[in-house]
């Protein structure tokens, strides 16, 4: 179920009060923690505690849960990887999720939506899982105009698609970005493209992203042009050889997936976010052997950088031609 689609169950007055999330993305956690929170316990005062079983015995969670307090009615818990509770705790605390205390709010959070456990087959047999995942990008852009308009701004399409394609990897980084470039234009509420533009930082994202994008469509001509002029604006080659290494890194990792090693695909190397966002679809053109032999030549590249003078353009040049223009 989306955030969305339970927030108005809620406010329509659904009587659920134990929620589990599942998706890592914490700024969508913690928005429908607290948009929850408004609509069970308005004004009211409350009690917050947050459980993680690596710090506590599920002996102590379950104690937390169950204390008789006579002057904090209203409670709000948060248990961080529920799953990872054992043994008669965790046959406890399912008993707890299906018949919770009046006045308490219960929030299971697990990070990985693909988690299967012996704990969650059992919790999602009654409580329907919050997907709190990063959204793709069509809901993305509705959660740009939405952050946006939160702080009283205003923005076009084209920027709101220029900060998705550089800082939607999640919502927590995208509003990061969006506060602070709410911070630079003030009093101002309309926000611009040259506004992102200064941050020099941005401006190497979109040189390195529009690389990537024509570089992986094997654009061999749009390819070097771009290269070359990231080379020449950072006067190393490194500039582009580390993404470009990140980039075929990622898509070996989604081909191993296809193997069974991998439940879902789960990028752990810093890249552009709408590289990201597009990488499977990507790396469905390389062969596994091409990504492989890829490695190989950025690998000598890079051996020959810290061994003796080389020429970074002839070097990105060369790199180009064999890996894309066959």
């Amino acid at each position: 179920m989306k955030v969305k689609e339970a927030l108005k169950s809620i406010s329509l007055g659904s009587t659920q009060s134990v929620f589990l999330l599942k998706g890592d993305d914490h700024f969508l956690q913690e928005f429908f923690i607290k948009k929850v929170l408004k609509i069970f316990f308005k004004d009211s005062s409350y009690s917050k505690t947050l459980m993680l079983p690596d710090d506590m015995s599920g002996k102590e969670i379950i104690e937390k849960l169950t204390i008789t307090d006579l002057f904090e009615v209203q409670k709000l818990f948060i248990i961080r990887d529920p799953q990872r509770i054992i043994g008669r705790s965790s046959a406890d605390l399912f008993e707890i999720c299906k018949n919770p205390n009046p006045g308490h709010l219960i929030f299971l959070i697990i990070d990985n939506w693909f988690a299967k456990t012996s704990f969650t087959s059992k919790i999602e047999s009654f409580i329907e899982p919050i997907d709190t995942q990063s959204p793709f990008e069509k809901d993305m852009v509705r959660w740009a105009t939405y952050l946006i308009n939160e702080k009283n701004k205003t923005a076009d399409s084209k920027v709101v698609s220029y900060l998705i394609d550089m800082a939607g990897e999640s919502i927590v980084h995208l509003n990061n970005e969006i506060n602070k470039i709410c911070l630079l234009i003030e009093p101002r509420k309309h926000i611009e493209i040259e506004d992102l533009e200064q941050f020099s930082g941005w401006r190497r994202e979109r040189g390195l992203w529009e690389f990537l994008l024509v570089y992986s469509s094997k654009n061999f001509e749009k390819s070097i042009e771009i290269g070359k002029l990231l080379i020449q604006g950072s006067n190393q080659l490194a500039s582009i050889i580390i993404p470009l290494t990140n980039f075929y890194q990622e898509m070996l990792f989604i081909k191993m997936k296809k193997n069974g090693t991998f439940d879902s695909y789960g990028g752990y190397i810093a890249l552009p976010a709408s590289i990201k966002k597009r990488i499977g679809y990507l790396a469905a053109d390389f062969s596994k052997k091409e990504i492989i032999d890829a490695l190989k030549l950025l690998h000598g590249i890079d051996k020959r950088k810290k061994s003796q003078n080389t020429d970074d353009e002839i070097e990105l040049i060369q790199f180009i031609g064999k890996t894309i223009g066959k």
